[in-house]
């Protein structure tokens, strides 16, 4: 991911199930900085129609082991600096599509967005990683 401004998102994520034809095998997920952007779905945006899509890496999960219809916290953060105006239309409480390709396979629903640069500072990634495990832990800066 090359630099410039983007955003990161804080979203409840319920994944599919496997007899609503989602994933059929566990999401590794985790917080630690080797899980960080290893997760790489498309999202659907409320102006896009489907199966219109557009990337975001997950920069962090609330657990690890994340099961078809389980629900976690994610941050996730789209890489191309040059697709944020796609992105500055959401607003909390918009609910967007996860794909793997043309399959839907979760939900999620945005609680917070942040301005952050690419590559996230180290600062940003701390409170966003902290936020995923524990959602009372503020996701900006005091």
């Amino acid at each position: 991911m090359i630099g410039g401004s983007t955003y990161a998102f804080g979203v409840q994520l319920r994944l599919t199930s496997t007899a609503q034809d989602g994933r059929r095998t566990p999401l590794l997920g985790g917080a630690g900085r080797e899980a960080m952007f290893q997760y790489c779905p498309n999202w659907g945006l409320p102006h896009m129609t489907p199966p219109d899509q557009t990337g975001a890496r997950v920069l962090a999960f609330s657990k690890e082991n994340i099961h078809p219809g389980d629900e976690v916290r994610v941050v996730i953060v789209p890489p191309y600096p040059q697709m944020v105006g796609e992105w500055t239309r959401i607003v909390v409480g918009d609910v967007l599509p996860m794909y793997e390709g043309p399959r839907v396979c979760g939900h999620g629903r945005v609680l917070w967005r942040r301005g952050t640069q690419l590559p996230v500072p180290r600062r940003d990634e701390e409170m966003f990683r902290a936020w995923v495990l524990d959602p009372s832990t503020p996701a900006e800066p005091d």
